[in-house]
């Protein structure tokens, strides 16, 4: 029995040694500027022997490896970084955390004409930097991807985090959808997957679809990000989003004063792209429609604030142009939002039949006219059929098109509209006035507070649910 039980060890003890096999092998790299070394040592595997290469480390770096890079330079790069195996490419600050406000890595364009890195393997990861002057053209497509291109990043694997991805530049000649993206690219293919988390992409351009960011078929994620000051010659001055199947999930993040030369000056949305917890804002589209969203089929858009973007020419929707089916718009705030045609707020099926669910929305104080200075124009429905649930929007609504039920046609008393604080006064007509769904049990309002309270235990209308002012005493 003692040697059974002693045999049984061994092998329990072997297992668990080829299980951490892997990660005790793991090497951690070091990087630093070339002024800070004068004779790198290989295996560059302290500060003392850092090289000042990064594409050379990152190519000798495997699977569960760190490339550090210190903080306080600046970087050219004259080649794209390829990240082929599971490694962590990250900034070191002091005490070891992120710094990307002082980790720069240049692309070097116009002396060079490359991206920053492309990313192909589920576990790589570049975390802590700032990302600028990268350039995609055709030349530096890759994997398949005839148009592709991603002014900083060609994500076809992986993870960009806590990253500033700032002024590059996407601007093929190839007029496809393929192309674009002047921060980033996500590659093209429906069996992979990705995220950014935490990033500021601000100020990149493209020629052709997502000023900053283009993601592709496949599985993406991204998730507390700034997506700024970005412009596109076509559609998606913020991001242009295309999954089809599987998915696009955007998720807490501001997208803000971005600008397409065509429409969606925000974000377009094609089919299966859902939005949750974000603003977007201050967007304009130049062209065609839809100056914060142009919308398809089969989307998600929940708990949003949709205000002050703009549509200057074309078909109309200042805020929102939505078509296609089975797309849902839920407890979400339209407003300020202004059109020199149709729908200052929305339009449903202006070129395309609409068939959507709206529920729980306020479609308040948008307008016609360029400076805001028109009638008022909260809607305009051109096909169907489109549903309103509990939503408070004025005048009531009345089309072949649309359906309504519960539509609250007074102000919704918000805060402060100058102030763009679009949050609920204590005598809203929208307090308590919404249609309970399963997913707001233990979900979360634009603001972070939860939609369903333990007291009125019924939603409100609109992205942020109201909190009465009051003490909560816990008693045992």
């Amino acid at each position: 029995m003692k040697t059974q039980y002693l045999q049984r060890m061994l092998i329990g003890l072997g297992l668990a040694m080829a299980l951490i096999a892997p990660w005790a092998s793991a090497t951690n790299y070091y990087v630093v500027a070339s002024s800070q070394q004068p004779s790198p040592t290989p295996p560059w595997t302290n500060w003392g022997w850092a090289h000042t290469n990064l594409v050379e480390v990152v190519a000798a770096a495997r699977d569960n490896d760190i490339v550090y890079v210190t903080n306080n330079a600046k970087y050219y790069l004259t080649n794209q970084i390829t990240v082929s195996y599971a490694i962590t490419v990250r900034s070191w600050g002091p005490g070891g955390i992120y710094d990307p406000i002082n980790t720069i890595l240049d692309g070097n364009y116009p002396t060079t004409t490359n991206r920053h890195f492309t990313l192909n393997n589920y576990g790589a990861t570049v975390a802590g930097f700032t990302l600028t002057n990268g350039w995609g053209s055709e030349k530096t497509n890759i994997l398949g991807n005839a148009g592709a291109n991603g002014g900083s990043i060609f994500l076809y694997y992986g993870m960009v985090t806590n990253c500033i991805i700032m002024r590059n530049y996407a601007l093929n000649t190839n007029a496809s959808s393929d192309s674009g993206g002047g921060g980033i690219f996500f590659g093209n293919d429906s069996a992979k997957s990705g995220s950014v988390w935490n990033c500021t992409i601000s100020a990149n351009s493209s020629r052709q679809y997502g000023g900053g960011i283009n993601m592709k078929v496949g599985k993406w994620r991204i998730v507390n990000c700034t997506i700024s000051g970005n412009s596109t010659g076509i559609e998606g001055g913020g991001l242009y989003a295309s999954p089809n199947q599987p998915s696009v999930v955007i998720s807490n993040c501001c997208v803000v004063s971005n600008l397409s030369g065509c429409s969606a000056g925000g974000i377009k949305m094609n089919n299966y792209t859902e939005c949750y917890n974000s603003v977007i804002m201050g967007n304009t589209a130049n062209n065609d429609c839809g100056g914060g969203i142009r919308m398809g089929g089969a989307c998600v858009l929940r708990n949003c604030l949709i205000a002050d973007n703009l549509h200057t020419v074309g078909g109309g929707g200042g805020g929102i142009d939505a078509a296609g089916s089975g797309s849902l718009i839920q407890n979400c705030t339209i407003v300020s939002n202004r059109t020199v045609q149709s729908g200052g707020g929305i339009t449903l099926g202006i070129w395309y039949a609409a068939s959507l669910t709206i529920e729980n929305t306020i479609i308040w104080g948008n307008r016609e006219g360029a400076d805001g200075s028109g009638a008022s124009s909260n809607l305009y429905i051109g096909q169907g059929p489109n549903t309103f649930t509990n939503c408070c929007t004025s005048p009531r609504i009345v089309s072949a098109y649309a359906t309504e039920v519960n539509t609250i046609t007074n102000d919704p008393r918000f805060v402060s509209v100058t102030a763009a604080d679009f949050r609920l006064q204590s005598d809203s007509p929208c307090i308590n006035a919404g249609v309970n769904r399963d997913w707001m049990e233990g979900g979360w309002d634009a603001y972070g507070n939860r939609r369903i309270d333990n007291f009125r235990r019924t939603v409100d209308i609109g992205a942020y649910e109201y909190l009465s002012k009051g003490t909560v005493f816990g008693f045992q």
